[in-house]
């Protein structure tokens, strides 16, 4: 019976050591897996630009993109001098593994390179009803407007109204332009 309660004994101790093992294992892959993916999901986090479906580049974080867009848009401001002057619409920022990501002057220079349309909050001149141009604000074509009824001859200046709208900013007309264009259309 010594003998036998020695082996089984042994018997145990082998079976206690392979579960030891295999438990070992099992914890240092799972861990291994776990490292691995958290490593790789960091270091290539970020968003894929693309502009009417044209992919720009890479960013790390959307808040890069939208710094670029509001230097763009300051520094046109200041060019232009109208406070209501934005990007076009068209873009879209996807989840993506990122490489090289653009910095924020990159981003800048990049979105410059790419002639994206400009707009502005500005407002359309109607005639009864029917578009006859845009300018770069209410203000200025509440002033053509007036201007044009205080020059006109014809008292039935009542059909002339102006409303805001966005629109394209090579769309817009100055002062003297859409003066012009009352006057012809109103003859």
């Amino acid at each position: 019976m010594d003998e036998t309660v020695k082996i089984e004994r042994e018997k145990r101790r082998i079976q206690r050591k392979r579960k030891r093992q295999r438990s070992s294992i099992v914890t240092i892959m799972i861990l291994f897996i776990l490292a691995s993916v958290g490593v790789v999901s960091a270091q290539t986090q970020g968003y894929e630009v693309f502009y009417h479906g044209e992919s720009l580049g890479y960013v790390q974080n959307s808040g890069v993109f939208k710094s670029a867009v509001d230097r763009i848009e300051t520094n046109l401001r200041e060019c232009y001098n109208y406070d209501n002057i934005h990007l076009g619409n068209g873009f879209e920022l996807l989840p993506a593994r990122v490489e090289n990501p653009m910095d924020l002057d990159t981003c800048v220079n990049v979105l410059n390179s790419k002639g994206i349309a400009l707009y502005v909050d500005g407002a359309a001149v109607l005639v009864d009803g029917e578009k006859i141009g845009t300018m770069t604000s209410l203000t200025d074509a509440e002033s053509v407007i007036a201007a044009y009824k205080n020059l006109s001859n014809n008292k039935n200046t009542s059909g002339i109204t102006c409303v805001e709208v966005t629109v394209p900013l090579s769309e817009t007309k100055d002062f003297a332009t859409m003066l012009t264009a009352l006057k012809v259309h109103l003859k």
